[in-house]
């Protein structure tokens, strides 16, 4: 039995270990996808706070899923800790390979810059996220609907 805020619950979810490569991860994959979801709902409510407390509950120095730190960075930047932010989207720069991933992180990036004070910089990304998505964009062509 375990209480919780007073109450007493008589089936508590049992941490479950699991190998990846050497590591041991003290939730399951079912868990850990609960709480990626329930960050990314505190994130949409405007609670960054709450997302982030979330996802450091998923989330290590050594994680390498990227959609986790794709939310990671966001709720980052959303609770103004852009130095940390800059750490995880340099992560995701080696391990997002997906080319339609780099519009995204370009954004993210800038927004990253921006908080911790480096304008210049972040004028200088901003920029280059506008010229990726201006050549990304298709032109549509006459009599297409």
């Amino acid at each position: 039995m375990v209480v919780c805020d007073g109450a007493l619950l008589s089936n508590p979810i049992q941490p479950t270990a699991i190998a990846k490569s050497g590591d041991i991860s003290l939730i399951s994959e079912q868990e850990r996808d609960l709480l990626c979801a329930l960050s990314y709902v505190h994130l949409a409510c405007g609670q960054s706070a709450q997302s982030l407390s979330l996802l450091r509950l998923v989330t290590d120095d050594n994680s390498q899923d990227v959609g986790i730190l794709r939310i990671l960075a966001y709720a980052l930047i959303s609770e103004g800790l852009g130095d940390e932010a800059i750490a995880v989207l340099d992560r995701l720069d080696t391990l997002d390979t997906q080319p339609a991933s780099r519009l995204p992180l370009t954004l993210l990036r800038s927004h990253a810059l921006r908080r911790v004070d480096r304008m210049d910089e972040a004028r200088e990304v901003f920029q280059s996220y506008v010229s990726l998505r201006d050549s990304t964009v298709p032109v549509p062509q006459e009599g297409a609907p």
